[in-house]
């Protein structure tokens, strides 16, 4: 992989995979997504803090990512999350996402195929398919 790949763009949605690092027991995925409009005001929404957990109708959601690496497939471990909400008084909110998923796998194909979405905010489930250079893979 070279440099960010863009994983989908649709209106006022883009998802981007900006590295993908190899350690000896897994993968490290640095991903980002940014809303802008109506999907940037659910997407502050449905990650705000809860005021009351027992309250069955506070919920919140959070960009889904799953991946298959050979024969394996799960969901990928989120970690670090940041997440910024930016007001802008000349035009639509923004939402912007870092957040950072841990694959538990390495592969001996050389490709990890990624699902990801967030579907509470208008982003629609998209697979792609990913070449590892031999750079990023580990022996």
């Amino acid at each position: 992989m070279h440099g960010p790949l863009l994983l989908t763009s649709e209106d006022h949605l883009t998802l981007e995979l900006f590295e993908v690092v190899a350690f000896p027991d897994g993968l490290h995925l640095r991903m980002a997504l940014t809303a802008t409009g109506r999907p940037a005001e659910l997407a502050q929404y449905e990650t705000r803090s809860l005021s009351d957990p027992d309250d069955p109708s506070t919920r919140w959601s959070y960009l889904s990512v799953r991946a298959r690496v050979d024969d394996i497939e799960g969901e990928a471990d989120p970690y670090h999350p940041a997440a910024a909400a930016k007001p802008c008084r000349s035009g639509p909110p923004e939402y912007r996402t870092e957040p950072n998923y841990w694959l538990d796998a390495i592969p001996t194909s050389g490709f990890i195929a990624v699902t990801a979405g967030w579907p509470r905010i208008g982003l629609g489930s998209t697979t792609t398919t990913i070449g590892l250079e031999s750079s990023t893979r580990t022996s």
